[in-house]
């Protein structure tokens, strides 16, 4: 299991740089075609900074993750459950914004240009890794929550 949780940490740090560099270039379109995005499209994603804050959120888990993986103390464990319950959350809320952006783009009956169907993929991969974060999270929080019974049983 240790070799597990060292992988699912990793991955969680790996989703957290993906975010971000999504994020960035979600950034750079709406930068250079911001008349392209008038009322019809608001990435509502993008102005709630999630690519961002998401990569705090994750790499911060991940990398407790790993270092309550090499150490069992309680601190580090709990630390390592609590950030792992607000990535689960973050997640969560991710997921909501980003069906609510692309279902509020889908039923305008406009025509939809090149970039804001740029932005509805960048958005879709946003929500991909965003499940994949959420499945991991509740994983090693599941798993740290398991470590922290094993360890009170046994004293």
């Amino acid at each position: 299991m240790a070799k597990e949780i060292r992988t699912l940490g990793a991955i969680q740090v790996m989703i957290g740089l993906i975010n971000f560099a999504i994020g960035y270039l979600w950034l750079r379109l709406f930068i250079r075609q911001y008349n392209s995005f008038t009322f019809n499209y608001i990435p509502i994603i993008l102005f709630t900074g999630y690519p961002f804050w998401s990569f705090l959120f994750y790499v911060t888990s991940g990398v407790l993750a790993i270092a309550a993986d090499r150490r069992h103390t309680p601190v580090l464990l709990g630390c390592t459950i609590r950030t792992n319950v607000n990535s689960v959350s973050l997640s969560v809320v991710a997921q909501i914004l980003i069906i609510v952006e692309i279902i509020l783009v889908a039923a305008r009956r406009v025509k939809i240009q090149w970039t804001q169907r740029s932005g509805m993929i960048l958005s879709s991969y946003l929500w991909v890794f965003s499940w994949l974060e959420m499945t991991l999270a509740w994983s090693v929080a599941r798993w740290g929550i398991e470590e922290t019974e094993f360890s009170t049983l046994n004293v």
